[in-house]
């Protein structure tokens, strides 16, 4: 029986384990992802503007594989061998994943997620077996996510609804006066909500429920092909119904090339670390040492503090010793923040969306967890993500370790903590000084004017810099089961805090 570790965190990850001792007979050798482009490699992407050269980084982010060996491990030749089985790997396995591109291998067209998308439904699709297994998979796992009311927690059919909300993120920069003040003042993002009218239009032609999607999906494992057969809603046919897999084909991937090296290297010490959402460690490291690990505030990320030595990035840290398996869910860089009348605060909007409702639950900034999959890995984090309440993570944890047969022994949760009440945190215009007699942040103006309006007299290419800064009583507190350290030692990292009396977090355990 597999073991599983979960995490459920209000964090930003980052890796610390990627320096070994200065001794001459170690080695350290790292691979970094190529980007797929238009007119070099073995795969490439294709565009329907021939003047235009598009360059795509393989799922969108920075992925390196670093080789720890002593003297004589590894002759050159084989450590750039391993280097270009990687990059391709990396690149074709992207390229079957993706839904918006088109691609070619060695000149010859590739049949991936957007070539089903767009194929008349209910034709059988011949696919590579990597994408095979992968969709395949996390259909299955699609429908094993249904609650209580029979909708979906994660969704590979909701790539209409992706798509929404990436043309909304893409369109954040684009702000009223207003929104761009708060963002200056508390250095994150606010916007508009979400056009409710739209979004319920996308939902009403896309598959939210265990009902609608199953039967969609059919495989024959003999020849190796995928039929999309047509959805139909309330007596209505819809073509356009789009599968994503963007949730999981990183981990998969990941998964998949880990597989690979462990059986032409069984003796090997790598460790693939895929964007810091997913993070693969093979065997154990040469000099004996653990793979450590540390957590990084999102808070943090988002700059809240005005003062940079205020904030410490590296704030609780994990070891593990030998091979282990992370992945990494979270609102990072996706998100943006909408007023909310009735509660008079701010409220998150995430990528990470509940398809029955097409809005975030945005409970836990964060969730990361311990399995042997990094596949399966992937697709946990993001159901967990629509989780409203600690406890009801907890128990979907349980459900999917029945059904996948996981054990999960240990549980760090991690969860902000304001006013002692565990609540999602939410931006208020009280919290920021000084404030206008409207309540409102100030800004300069380019003219140098100082502005206590309503914002709806300027506009936003008008203001030059905040007066008002945060002033909260916020602090980060981790909450962490006992049982950890069976499998993962928790350290607090004082080295990493160069400034321990203003430290953001602290760190508890959790209350039976």
């Amino acid at each position: 029986m597999k073991k599983s570790l979960l995490l459920v965190l209000f964090t930003l990850l980052s890796l610390s384990s990627c320096r070994i001792d200065e001794k001459k007979d170690q080695r350290v050798y790292t691979v970094f992802s190529d980007v797929i482009g238009t007119n070099t490699g073995r795969v490439r992407v294709q565009c329907d503007d021939p003047g235009v050269a598009l360059i795509l980084p393989p799922f969108r982010t920075s992925i390196t594989a670093t080789v720890y060996y002593y003297d004589g491990g590894f002759r050159e030749e084989e450590l750039e061998a391993l280097d270009d089985a990687i990059n391709f790997d990396l690149q074709y396995y992207y390229a079957l994943s993706d839904r918006h591109y088109d691609y070619t291998l060695d000149g010859e067209e590739i049949v991936n997620v957007k070539t089903i998308n767009e194929a008349p439904r209910g034709t059988a699709v011949a696919v590579d077996p990597f994408l095979f297994d992968l969709l395949k998979e996390s259909y299955e796992f699609s429908l094993n996510t249904a609650d209580d009311d029979g909708n979906l927690l994660f969704d590979i059919f909701a790539g209409n609804l992706n798509g929404f909300y990436e043309e909304k993120l893409s369109k954040t920069a684009i702000q009223t006066p207003l929104d761009k003040a708060l963002s200056m003042a508390n250095n994150a993002i606010f916007s508009s909500d979400v056009d409710q009218e739209s979004l319920d239009e996308i939902i009403a032609r896309t598959p939210v429920t265990k009902e609608e999607a199953e039967g969609l999906l059919e495989f024959d494992e003999e020849n190796s092909t995928v039929t999309f057969q047509p959805f139909v809603k309330n007596g209505i046919t819809y073509d356009d119904v789009e599968i994503s897999l963007s949730a999981v084909a990183k981990g998969f991937a990941t998964e998949r090339i880990s597989e690979e090296i462990d059986e032409e290297y069984p003796d090997i010490s790598l460790l693939i670390n895929s964007g810091s959402s997913s993070i693969k460690a093979i065997g154990e490291k040469p000099d004996g040492k653990s793979w450590n690990i540390r957590l990084t505030n999102p808070y943090y990320d988002e700059r809240a503090y005005a003062e940079n030595e205020g904030r410490n990035p590296y704030e609780v840290g994990l070891r593990h010793d030998g091979p282990f398996t992370m992945s990494t869910s979270g609102y990072y860089g996706n998100y943006f923040y909408v007023y909310d009348p009735e509660e008079e605060h701010y409220l998150r909007r995430d990528h990470i969306i509940y398809p029955a409702t097409g809005l975030s639950v945005s409970f836990f900034d964060q969730v990361s967890v311990f399995n042997e999959d990094a596949g399966l890995a992937d697709m946990y984090t993001t159901t967990l993500m629509l989780a409203s309440s600690v406890q009801e993570a907890l128990d979907l944890i349980d459900r999917l370790d029945a059904i996948y047969e996981l054990d999960t022994e240990s549980i760090f949760v991690f969860k902000s903590v304001k006013e002692d009440a565990l609540t999602g945190y939410c931006y208020k215009n009280s919290e920021l000084t000084p404030l206008s007699s409207l309540g409102l942040p100030i800004v300069n103006l380019k003219d140098k004017a100082r502005y206590e309006g309503d914002y709806t007299d300027i506009a936003a290419e008008d203001i030059q810099s905040s007066v008002s800064r945060p002033e909260r009583d916020f602090r980060m507190t981790y909450l962490a089961s006992s049982g950890v350290y069976g499998e993962l030692e928790l350290v607090v990292d004082e080295n990493s805090v160069p400034y321990p009396e203003k430290r953001l977090a602290v760190l508890k355990e959790e209350e039976k």
